[in-house]
């Protein structure tokens, strides 16, 4: 749980002291750091987007790439322009005594070991989302969480991403009055030029039901529960129809519904497909469109992963009124501000977004949207075990 915050504008105050108080009781961190040596933990295709914003930070060095396919990280440092040293095997990452910190980018099922052994050795660890696959795996990394010195959170770009950052800035304003409805749109389409780098192995493992909880609405679905959540707080109760594919994925369509805790606030995420419409991006072939409706007016933010609409990225509208913002839209810059912030949390002794309570409450809400399907009734988040 996350306490019960209800107010995204509280959350990052609350958390931010409370990160505080365990450093000056010497429970949290032995020090402020002056520089961050970095170890990618695997080098597949979402390192193309995760690790720029690393290599840009003046204080962070990249000291190690680890993948089992050597050939994979070497190409990857040829590409960044590093030297680092290249391991095969997370345990040696884990004993060089050079790492201060690991970014994991790895398959989800490998996530809970992964993380339990970076705190464990002492390193601060990030962690690609989702966190986890079960509550009870939620539960054993907050107790390693607990006892360690360093540092954790999980990597969400979207609550980085400029327009989506602008978003709040002006639903936290008031401007829109008192919020009653996220809409959060999602659809899957084609792109008319994709320049991006897929790995062929990239959603290998994700078809593998065995070892992923769940296809589009758990994997990609995090983001917009994130999204939702870092808006406006906790999550009460969920229902939802998520529709089952052969390939144990796409999931299309399919919808979740929720109401938030201590707001008469409901929120929406849809998953569409539109195999034959063409859209403008670069990266990955969907687009997402989200709104937040107030008792004074809405919130748009109309691009995020592509570029499918011809808008401004944030639009305020007052009905009588209505406002344009134009602020960064290029999709990596939420990575490259997630790395950036995990990098000065880090150098200023401070707690990460996205910590361990924040993720646990996703990773429930995840979870929560496929037992509301399956069961074909409300489910609460919280009551999951």
């Amino acid at each position: 749980m996350l306490g019960g915050i209800t107010a995204a504008s509280d959350w990052w105050l609350r958390w931010s002291k409370k990160s505080r108080a365990r450093n000056r009781n010497g429970t949290r961190h032995e020090g402020i750091m002056n520089k961050v040596r970095m170890a990618i933990v695997g080098c597949g295709t979402i390192s193309q987007l995760n690790v720029p914003g690393y290599l840009l930070h003046p204080k962070c060095e990249i000291v190690v790439l680890c993948d089992p396919n050597r050939e994979r990280a070497e190409y990857r440092a040829k590409k960044w322009g590093i030297r680092p040293k290249i391991y095969t095997n997370y345990a040696d990452v884990l004993n060089d005594d050079q790492v201060d910190a690991v970014e994991l980018l790895t398959p989800t099922h490998l996530h809970t070991q992964q993380i339990i052994d970076g705190l464990n050795a002492g390193k601060h660890v990030s962690c690609q989302k989702p966190m986890s696959s079960t509550v009870a795996e939620t539960l054993l990394i907050a107790e390693a969480v607990r006892q360690a010195k360093t540092k954790f959170r999980i990597t969400e770009n979207f609550i980085f991403y400029p327009p989506i950052v602008k978003a709040k800035e002006l639903l936290d304003s008031g401007v829109i009055g008192e919020p009653n409805m996220v809409r959060i749109k999602t659809v899957r389409a084609k792109l008319a030029d994709q320049t991006f780098e897929i790995g062929d192995d990239a959603m290998e493992w994700r078809m593998d039901p065995s070892l992923h909880a769940g296809g589009m609405m758990y994997d990609d679905g995090w983001h917009k529960y994130a999204t939702a959540i870092w808006w406006l707080g906790e999550i009460e109760k969920i229902q939802a129809i998520i529709t089952k594919t052969d390939d144990h994925v796409m999931e299309l369509p399919s919808v979740a519904m929720w109401k938030f805790k201590n707001r008469d606030c409901l929120g929406v995420f849809d998953y569409s497909s539109a195999p034959e419409m063409e859209i403008r991006g670069k990266y990955y072939s969907g687009e997402e469109f989200f709104e937040i409706q107030g008792t004074k007016g809405s919130i748009w933010v109309t691009r995020c992963t592509s570029e499918m609409l011809d808008m401004p990225p944030v639009i305020l509208n007052l009905g009588l009124e209505t406002t344009s913002y134009q602020v960064p839209m290029n999709w990596i810059e939420g990575f490259s501000r997630s790395a950036a912030h995990f990098v000065d949390s880090l150098l200023n002794d401070e707690q990460p977004i996205m910590d361990i309570d924040f993720s646990s409450h996703t990773l429930r809400v995840a979870l929560a949207i496929y037992e509301a399907s399956r069961t074909e009734r409300p489910v609460e988040p919280d009551k999951l075990v």
